[in-house]
């Protein structure tokens, strides 16, 4: 997504043509895979932290893609840095990591004159805003609120639920032990849930969690700590990867579904309310490449009361002026009336352009 006023910045979506003035800041890699099905010919420059730069340039080499080290600009997590943009502007950005491993990022992009905090980006859900807020820069920069803050509200709809690591890595054990003591083949995205399991790897499955050869690789790159995976007297009782084939033939192993242990790298309703009260933004936006239909779910009203200009009145006027817009559209019968349409905050990139491999 591009925000209206500076379309020459790219939130964790990558072109599928080469513009020199085109800056994609990349906060995660969920679904990168699938965003990138089709190859560019060339990659637009890409702002992101080391951890994140040297997963995707692994990914995109092992894909023969036409990627060099030079298309990233690799910047310090919590450090400000430049922009130029194509129109003389000039403007200030800083990513900064949310999560344990570094691999969930926040997007700050502020006017250099003025300071004034244009766009916050948080695609993924930040498990740890301690270490947010222990960084002095970071609080200056979100001192007065922000002017837009983008969230993906693809479960903000959904009640919250609290994950105990402890009984998950319960769940798992059991699982395998009813299914003749097999170790359990737990399959993932190829990327996203690292943080899942370092922590699963922090309860009683220490040392007994073999992950498959991608796995590995990506985990490397946000931690040198493999040996929490692996003690001397090493017993597989999970096995983490994509393809079943990874792991050793012989060794008996049972599936299970990722979607049976509740936790996914999306934003909680809980996530999204200490982001929103913490920015106290001006302009609550959802990013529309997380909702499969490209449809967006309303602010809802929980994250409305954060807003630095809520106002319970105007929200309640909001509210009756659109009951009554769907109430009109449900009596127009066989035919509907053109109405001019609101103007986005955004632009979509999912539809850019073909591309070749």
């Amino acid at each position: 997504m591009r925000p209206k006023d500076h379309p020459d910045l790219h939130f964790d979506v990558i072109p599928k043509l080469f513009d020199a003035h085109s800056k994609v800041f990349l906060t995660t890699l969920c679904d990168v895979d699938k965003q990138l099905i089709h190859l560019p010919r060339r990659f637009c420059p890409m702002y992101t932290t080391r951890p994140l730069a040297t997963q995707l340039f692994q990914y995109l080499q092992s894909r023969n893609a036409n990627v060099v080290g030079q298309d990233f600009h690799v910047v310090e997590e919590g450090q400000p840095f430049a922009l130029q943009l194509k129109d003389g502007k000039r403007l200030e950005g800083m990513l900064c990591s949310g999560s344990h491993l570094g691999h969930s990022l926040i997007v700050l992009i502020r006017r250099m004159q003025d300071n004034r905090l244009l766009y916050c980006y948080s695609a993924m859900r930040l498990d740890n805003l301690g270490r947010l807020l222990g960084n002095s820069v970071f609080n200056s920069w979100i001192a007065q609120g922000t002017e837009q803050l983008y969230l993906n509200l693809s479960s903000v709809n959904l009640p919250f639920d609290h994950v105990d690591f402890d009984e998950m890595a319960h769940a798992i054990e059991a699982h395998g032990a009813q299914n003749d003591q097999s170790v359990v083949h737990l399959k993932v995205p190829k990327f996203g849930y690292e943080e899942m399991v370092w922590r699963l790897a922090h309860t009683n499955l220490r040392g007994h969690i073999h992950l498959g050869e991608h796995m590995t690789k990506c985990y490397e790159c946000l931690s040198t700590d493999l040996e929490r995976f692996r003690d001397e007297n090493y017993v597989p009782k999970i096995f983490v990867s994509g393809y079943p084939t990874d792991f050793n033939p012989h060794q008996k192993t049972v599936s299970l579904d990722i979607t049976e242990l509740k936790w996914t790298p999306n934003p909680t309703r809980m996530h999204l309310r200490q982001l929103c009260s913490l920015l106290r933004p001006q302009h609550i936006q959802g990013i529309v490449q997380f909702h499969t239909d490209g449809i967006v779910s309303p602010v809802p009203s929980f994250l409305k009361v954060f807003k630095a200009n809520y106002s319970p009145k105007s929200d309640a006027v909001v509210s009756t002026i659109r009951s009554e817009s769907q109430a009109g559209q449900a009596k127009q019968g066989l035919y509907r009336a053109f109405r001019a349409r609101r103007a986005f905050e955004f632009v979509n990139d999912g539809d850019e352009s073909s591309s070749s491999g």
